[in-house]
Formats: structure tokens, C-alpha cells, sequence
């Protein structure tokens, strides 16, 4: 049996050749090699746009009519109602995406630093643009699926008899007794996930906290039901890459974790809403860590720079005992009533930043970070957070429930990505009077579409985190 590593190459760095993609730089290559790449693979990609042109493509495909078992008369001459026939069409449409790094002349001179045995810091950056074009596209993927009719999503329920990802309670985590209905409705044809698999073959991709409630409950379930698990290592050369084991039929991939302990398998603070403050102060990329000269993250980490500010401002609403260190908190800008949570995170957004906090002053409304908020917030707007008051804000910081979202596949086809334009790298010349700016861009015109949402399906449930010397349960 083939394994899945062949769909591992499969990523939108260039032009369709024999359903092949070809990546041009080496420090893209190595990228896809060794950071974990798990919803990118499961779209099928094409290069229709490229071909034709077009911005937006519709294909359409005829419908035939049911088939009439009525009798003919034996002495009629005519048939009263030929074959009923329609049509239907869907869309494959491509947006542009893309990214930069950028350099002094003059941090390549002076500095400390070495790397690979020099100082310059090209090579390095290059290398933080091929991660760019690597987590982009795996980001973008997962949000094709979640982006998928919501009509389609199922809740685990333990007893709180959830109807959104808003109205899932601590009591929901992961039932085993979806994956009996996941083998029903995720039909036995089409094109298997698992490359020479069986075409019933399926797959669920779960965050490791999923996992962690789902041995609860096949410890404590019947001999029977227990006796239907079966560990990855068991199998002979079938495995796929992070599968932990089968279950009924259905194959179980762990999403691994990055190295600040995130996983894209869960929507933090997605989940119904604990506390929500706005930020106060503008807020710089660089700002929220602790000052590297003073405090140590971890006991072990000096985080960040001096030059920045070491502490995120929120409003006076926020008051004692409102975070708690170990917390992991989303920033944002964007809200949405959509999931069932009024004025909640919306995991889709582009400018969300997932931190654990690591200190915090309930005195002066501040908490300080694990690691700097990549992203800048600093255009002032007016609104009312959940927990506090209408004033002029920079971002909302929530603590919420998180959820986790295990994407189950019966059949490959779910979404279809399309290249209008494959991915390109430019080193653009410094336009300064002492040639002395340097920077390295890459930019891509691809889509993201759903093609065949019965063909895969998104399940939302509690589950428990790790933190540091503990747990976060749901």
C-alpha cells in the first residue's frame, strides 16, 4: 500500500507538471521538508486559471433528470415528457498572497552575530521567507475547509447538546461515537485520501488534546469498542506521516504542535468568551515580551529587545484575577457573530496573534508575553469589548473556551486550488542614494475553492490543553 508522504510534496510553488510541484529556491525546499505540512496536501490542485486567463472560472456540468418506469401504451405514437436535463455550475477564483524580508547595509556590518560561520544575515532571512511561503499556504489551507458551508459542521456532544462552536461547553469534548456516523456519511466512493488505499479509507486529522480526551474514553469504554483501536505501529508500511492509529475504519493523524506549543488543529479562544479588554496603547511588532535585561521567560529565554515596550496597556476594566500566567489569549482585530459567539475571535482572520502570558499587572491592567506580537496595531478604532466599555482601542485581547477542530476526510476532492500566476521571487534594487536597502519578496496568484463539501467534513469540540506544570481543561 502507497503512504501518504507522495500528497507531501504537493504545495502551490509553481505551475502543474504531471502533478508535480517544482520549488525554485533551496531554502523553500528545505522549508517543506522539515516544517509540518498536513491541510496543504489534502487540496487538489490545477492550473485552469493559469491556462484560460481568467480571474474567475465557472464550470459546469450537466444534470440528468430521474428515470421515468412508466409503461408506454402499446398503441400510442409519441412519448408526452422527454428526459428531463439541467445543469449546474460552481467557481474556481484566485486572490494574490505574498511576502518580504528586508535589511540595512549596515545591521550586516554591525553586529555580533554569526551565522554559518558569517555575518551576513541574507542567507538567514531568505531562508524566514521560504518558512513565509510554507505556513501561508498551510494556513490558507485549513481556512479553505473552514471556510466550507457551516451546514456541514458537527459538534461533539457530552451532554451540553451543541448547535454552534458558541454553544460548545466544558462537558463537549471528543464522543467516539461520531466516528460511526463519519462512516456513514462520508459515502465509500471517490478518490481514496491515502493514496492506493481503499476507496472506504478515512482520515481525521485531531489536535493532540483531542487525543488526550479521546484514550480517556477508549480506556474506559467496553472490551469490544476498545479492542477496535488499532496504534499506528501495528501496521506494516502503511503508516502516514503523524498517524497515531485507526479506529472503525477511520485513520487518525496528530497534528503536531510548533515549537511555542500552537497547534493549527485548534481555534483558540474561539470558543465561548471568558473575558475581552481592548488595548489602550498602540502597539508596535516587537512590543509585549518581558524586558530581556531584567526577566527571564521560562526561567531560560531572554525575549526579544530592550528598545521596545515590555507590556501590553488594556483598559481599566480589566481588573484582578482577570489572566492568569499560562493563559494562551488571541489578539485581534476583527469580531464575528457567525460561530454562535457575540463579538467572538474569528479564526480566519488575518491579523490574529496567539501569546501565553507570562506575567501580569492587575494594578496597572498590563500583561507581558512568551514571545513579541509579529504584527503591528497602531490605527485606532471605537468599540465596546465584551467585558468592558466603549472607548477608542487598538486591538481586543480574548481568553476563551478553545476548541478543537478535527477535519475528517472521505474521499480527496474537498477543495480545489488553482495558479493563476505560480509563485515568484524578486530581489528588488535599492532605490536609496547609497544602495544600501536590501530586500527579498515573493508574491503568488493562487485560490482557495470549495469543490465538493460532501466529500469532507468539519467537527468542532472542547478538548484539554497542555500548559506548563499543568493542564488547561476545557
Amino acid at each position: 500500500m502507497s503512504t501518504f508522504e507522495t500528497y507531501y510534496d504537493i504545495n502551490p510553488v509553481a505551475v502543474i507538471d504531471q502533478n508535480k510541484w517544482d520549488v525554485f529556491m533551496p531554502e523553500v525546499a528545505l522549508q517543506f521538508r522539515s516544517l509540518p505540512t498536513v491541510y496543504t496536501p489534502l487540496v487538489d490542485w490545477n492550473d485552469d486559471t493559469q491556462r484560460t486567463g481568467a480571474q474567475t472560472t465557472t464550470y459546469t456540468e450537466m444534470m440528468e433528470g430521474d428515470v421515468d418506469i412508466a409503461e408506454i401504451p402499446l398503441t400510442a405514437n409519441y412519448i408526452d415528457a422527454p428526459l428531463n436535463v439541467d445543469s449546474r455550475a460552481r467557481q474556481l477564483a484566485v486572490k494574490r498572497y505574498g511576502d518580504k524580508v528586508q535589511l540595512h547595509e549596515s545591521s550586516n556590518i554591525f553586529q555580533q552575530w554569526q551565522m554559518s560561520g558569517g555575518r551576513d544575515w541574507r542567507p538567514l532571512l531568505r531562508g524566514l521567507l521560504g518558512r513565509s511561503v510554507v505556513m501561508k499556504t498551510e494556513m490558507l489551507a485549513r481556512n479553505a475547509f473552514l471556510l466550507g458551508p457551516k451546514s456541514h459542521w458537527t459538534y461533539s456532544d457530552g451532554g451540553g447538546a451543541p448547535t454552534s462552536i458558541g454553544t460548545i461547553t466544558n462537558a463537549d469534548t471528543f464522543n467516539m461515537d461520531v466516528v460511526n456516523e463519519w462512516n456513514l456519511r462520508l459515502g465509500n466512493t471517490g478518490t481514496p485520501v491515502v493514496p492506493g488505499d481503499m476507496a472506504s479509507a478515512k482520515v481525521a486529522i485531531i489536535p493532540p488534546g483531542v487525543v488526550y480526551d479521546f484514550m480517556d474514553q477508549i480506556a474506559a469504554a467496553s472490551a469490544n469498542e476498545s479492542s477496535m483501536w488499532r496504534d499506528a505501529q501495528l501496521y506494516s508500511g502503511k503508516e502516514i506521516r503523524y498517524e497515531i492509529g485507526s479506529f472503525k475504519g477511520i485513520r487518525f493523524v496528530q497534528h503536531p504542535n510548533d515549537k511555542w506549543g500552537l497547534n493549527n488543529a485548534v481555534l483558540y479562544n474561539t470558543g465561548a468568551i471568558d473575558k475581552q479588554f481592548g488595548v489602550t496603547v498602540a502597539i508596535k511588532a516587537g512590543d509585549g515580551s518581558p524586558n530581556p535585561e531584567t526577566t527571564l521567560v521560562d526561567e531560560t529565554w531572554y525575549i526579544g529587545q530592550k528598545n521596545v515596550s515590555h507590556v501590553i496597556q488594556l483598559e481599566a476594566a480589566c481588573g484582578a484575577l482577570d489572566f492568569e500566567v499560562g493563559d494562551f489569549v488571541t489578539f485581534h482585530t476583527e469580531r464575528t457573530n457567525a460561530l454562535g459567539v457575540i463579538n467572538g475571535v474569528n479564526p480566519t482572520a488575518v491579523k490574529n496573534c496567539v501569546r501565553r502570558v507570562v506575567f501580569y499587572d492587575h494594578a496597572a491592567n498590563t500583561i507581558s508575553l512568551d514571545r513579541p506580537l509579529s504584527f503591528t496595531y497602531d490605527a485606532p478604532f471605537v468599540a465596546t469589548p465584551v467585558s468592558g466599555i466603549n472607548g477608542i482601542y487598538f486591538a481586543f485581547v480574548t481568553k476563551a473556551r478553545h476548541i478543537g477542530f478535527i477535519l475528517t476526510l472521505g474521499s480527496r476532492g474537498g477543495i480545489m486550488g488553482s495558479v493563476a500566476r505560480p509563485i515568484k521571487f524578486y530581489e528588488p534594487k535599492s532605490i536609496d542614494d547609497f544602495d544600501s536597502v536590501w530586500r527579498y519578496v515573493w508574491d503568488i496568484i493562487q485560490g482557495y475553492n470549495i469543490w465538493e463539501p460532501n466529500l469532507f467534513e468539519c467537527h468542532f469540540c472542547a478538548l484539554t490543553l497542555p500548559k506548563i506544570g499543568g493542564l488547561i481543561t476545557p
